[in-house]
């Protein structure tokens, strides 16, 4: 991005005694990496606050900072406002309408990164597409990601992710989307919407800031298989196995590593991430390549080739164990996805699992039911722990599952003293929790780790 200081100036209209010429090259909300040339935004987080931050920034020759507490800094470059999350978005908006290219915007419950990377490679493989790197969903990371599109860039591929109502609808309001993607509606997050059908609403609220584009969706998730056509959009519907789809898959096979190939229109997409359910992901990225008149073949071997990021279904075979690393976050949906995934290995399959959070009144009853899901699935060995190791012990056995095969530890260290005595070499380990839960830590036992 390359945008005048001036014009920065002008639309928050405050401080700044600087030269407005300066051409800015670039947003940070980080002192530690930010480069010479770009503006930094002093954004007030729990744990930190950037303003703290600003004259080490202006060290590093930023063009400006962007801050909403006065205080003593080391220069006149300083643009005052009420709330600096909001100007951040404000600016990424305002850099967003100055690009004339589709803007695709991701949501959904569950498969949002895996179908935004999907998404990203299946258009990249044919034009310039830029989309969100990492995890940058929320409501500093989609300006960022925002800023990061390149003024030579062809598309751009936003994941939006949400926690709480009013949410999407902030971010959708700075992309702009010509194109939504809706992967599913689950459960992640009821404890703070109260239902499904609230958290529909809130994912839904992608669209209102849409002209005459287009929605994709899952269609056989059952909330989604209701929304129908607007002046305001043209709805795309994918799926395996809903009536009357626009992308549907057909030829479905398993493959021995438990990925799957299928076929779609005319082409054929072999994919690398194991589980079912990612072949509606593939199908909603291929839908969205497809409109934008990507090349199929192209997109088709993009899509297969993507892996999956850093322990998200991460599969790995670790002297004589072979473990689904699936700990970056978990809620009951992504629990039964990564069951049935488990599930299909030979041998011993052992389910690691940690607290899943942000339940509110559903944490118990969500917690019991991937006891049952697990113990209806015939996983042969479940650890729990954390809080909730009760609530998944008890619906385990209340499902038939042998209390001999379950082991309930009130934390990851005394999880960590005994694990290596319960498994066995041969065996399938799932681990997964929510992010909180930091259920990664239990593979360190790998590594002689055991504190």
């Amino acid at each position: 991005m390359r945008i005048e200081l001036g014009r920065i100036y002008d639309l928050f209209a405050t401080g700044l005694k600087t030269d407005k010429k300066t051409v800015v090259t670039g947003v940070s909300i980080d002192s530690r990496t930010i480069q010479p040339g770009e503006i930094f935004f002093a954004i007030k987080g729990e744990n930190f606050d950037g303003h703290n931050f600003v004259n080490k920034a202006l060290e590093k020759k930023a063009a400006a900072a962007v801050c909403s507490r006065k205080d003593k800094y080391a220069g006149d470059n300083i643009i005052y406002v009420e709330d600096t999350v909001t100007a951040l978005q404000d600016l990424a908006r305002f850099y967003r309408r100055s690009l004339d290219i589709p803007f695709i915007a991701v949501t959904g419950s569950n498969g949002k990164t895996t179908t935004k990377d999907y998404t990203g490679a299946a258009l990249a493989a044919s034009f310039k597409t830029d989309y969100t790197k990492g995890n940058l969903n929320n409501q500093t990371g989609v300006p960022l990601t925002v800023f990061s599109v390149g003024e030579d860039s062809k598309a751009a591929v936003i994941e939006m992710g949400m926690n709480n109502a009013g949410e999407i609808r902030q971010l959708s309001s700075v992309v702009l989307p010509d194109i939504a993607v809706i992967t599913n509606i689950g459960t992640s997050h009821i404890g703070n919407l109260g239902s499904r059908e609230n958290i529909f609403k809130a994912k839904t609220e992608v669209l209102e800031y849409m002209d005459n584009g287009y929605l994709i969706v899952n269609a056989d998730d059952d909330m989604l298989r209701r929304v129908k056509n607007n002046h305001k959009y043209k709805v795309i519907r994918v799926g395996i196995l809903a009536d009357d789809l626009d992308y549907r898959a057909r030829n479905i096979v398993k493959n021995a590593d438990n990925t799957y190939t299928f076929s779609v229109t005319d082409t054929k997409i072999k994919l690398s991430i194991p589980g079912i359910h990612n072949i509606v992901n593939a199908l909603l990225a291929f839908a969205v390549a497809d409109i934008l008149k990507a090349d199929r073949k192209k997109a088709a071997q993009a899509i297969g080739a993507c892996t999956n990021q850093v322990m998200r279904t991460q599969i790995s075979e670790i002297d004589g164990y072979t473990v689904i690393n699936d700990a970056y976050n978990a809620n009951y949906d992504s629990m039964r996805m990564a069951i049935d995934i488990l599930k299909n290995y030979r041998g011993r399959k052992v389910a690691v699992l940690g607290d899943m959070l942000e339940l509110g009144d559903f944490e118990e009853m969500m917690h019991e039911r991937t006891g049952e899901y697990l113990a209806y699935n015939k996983i042969d060995v479940l650890i729990a722990v954390g809080k909730n190791a009760d609530c998944y012990k008890k619906g385990a056995t209340d499902f038939g599952m042998e209390e001999k095969s379950i082991h309930v530890f009130p934390d990851i260290p005394q999880a960590k003293k005994h694990i290596m005595d319960i498994i066995c070499k041969g065996d399938t380990i799932l681990v997964k929790g929510s992010r909180g839960s930091s259920m990664e830590k239990i593979l360190e036992v790998f590594e002689g780790d055991f504190v």
